[in-house]
């Protein structure tokens, strides 16, 4: 007899819950408010660049480089890294590749704009080509970012300093317009 009162109780416990309609209720709905973005844990790591770099020279008529940049972010004011540019340079015709070191930050925050000024230093030195095209590389340039803290595309005005050969004192110069993506 408590056996059958048992399954009787329990029947009549499952019977509201077939019996009720699961169509009186709504699920909740995302919020329609932009996303959160956690800024502070944006602000370390490492980052990427490739920039591409159109020139006028002083000695050459034109120069182009492409810009492979590897580095380590420390916050939104400083980024060090390593990069590498093979470079073109259509007066004597030459293949190039500074290898430098990269230094480059925001000059105000962009925590919450879109755009901001930034600065870039590279310092490095020259390999490959012929003889008359080794040596000190230098390049700092002033530019806007558009983006994201972390994923930006790049313009800037660049100057570009390249020590012709050993025996010669004077070096080439030039300017040119850095476009690019960091990530």
């Amino acid at each position: 007899m408590k056996k059958l009162i048992t399954v009787i109780g329990l029947v009549l416990m499952l019977f509201p819950s077939f019996a009720q309609n699961h169509k009186d209720y709504t699920l909740p709905s995302e919020p329609k408010r932009s996303r959160y973005i956690d800024f502070p844990s944006q602000d370390r790591g490492l980052w990427f660049a490739v920039q591409a770099t159109p020139a006028i020279n002083s000695i050459d008529s034109f120069s182009a480089q492409v810009d492979l940049i590897a580095g380590y972010r420390t916050g939104e004011w400083l980024r060090i890294g390593a990069g590498i540019s093979p470079k073109y340079s259509s007066g004597k015709n030459a293949m190039v590749l500074p290898v430098y070191l990269d230094l480059r930050g925001n000059l105000i925050s962009q925590e919450s704009r879109m755009a901001v000024p930034y600065w870039s230093f590279d310092a490095g030195y020259t390999f490959g080509g012929n003889y008359a095209y080794r040596g000190l590389y230098l390049s700092p340039t002033v530019g806007v970012r558009v983006g994201m803290p972390r994923n930006n595309f790049i313009a800037g005005i660049t100057y570009i300093m390249q020590h012709i050969g050993p025996g010669s004192f004077l070096p080439s110069h030039g300017v040119g317009l850095r476009v690019g993506y960091e990530f």
